[in-house]
């Protein structure tokens, strides 16, 4: 069994393609705008909870070589075998991510608490996604009962 090893990246200077521009997609962006990274998404449209003032928006259906310029690429689409193709068209220099199926992936995202000066994260390994959230909510209570988390900061 491979096993991942865990890292913070530094996103500020990495070029980030979202594929898809639903649900999933919002969650992603999300996280990687907190990182500063540079998010470009590739979809045709966009659910109402990504602004378009904040991303780099590139409307239209994901084709091969739209990703060529990317550092980092997370396919998030509601088609497998456009998320697929996606895995496919990477290159060995690029990390991808494959809501739809971790084996095509190279990394898969963790739950995190954040505050100033404490980052907790939380994995499992991507098999549920819903119980890290979970077990993330327990943490963040349980620091914030040991005064350890100010809510304002995180």
């Amino acid at each position: 069994m491979n096993y991942p090893y865990p890292i913070n990246i530094d996103l500020t200077r990495k070029r980030v393609a979202v594929i898809g521009g639903g649900k999933v997609a919002a969650r992603k962006v999300t996280g990687l705008l907190d990182a500063k990274a540079n998010v470009f998404v590739i979809s045709p449209t966009l659910c109402d909870a990504i602004d378009p003032a904040k991303i780099t928006w590139i409307k239209k259906e994901y084709a091969t070589g739209d990703i060529s310029e990317m550092d980092i690429i997370i396919a998030c689409t509601d088609n497998r075998r456009v998320n697929r193709q996606v895995a496919k068209d990477a290159t060995h220099f690029q990390l991808v991510n494959d809501a739809s199926n971790k084996k095509q992936s190279d990394f898969f995202n963790v739950a995190r608490v954040e505050s100033k000066d404490l980052l907790v994260t939380v994995s499992t390994k991507g098999k549920s996604p819903m119980k890290a959230k979970q077990i993330k909510q327990e943490i963040r209570q349980w620091l914030e009962t040991k005064h350890w988390f100010n809510q304002e900061e995180g």
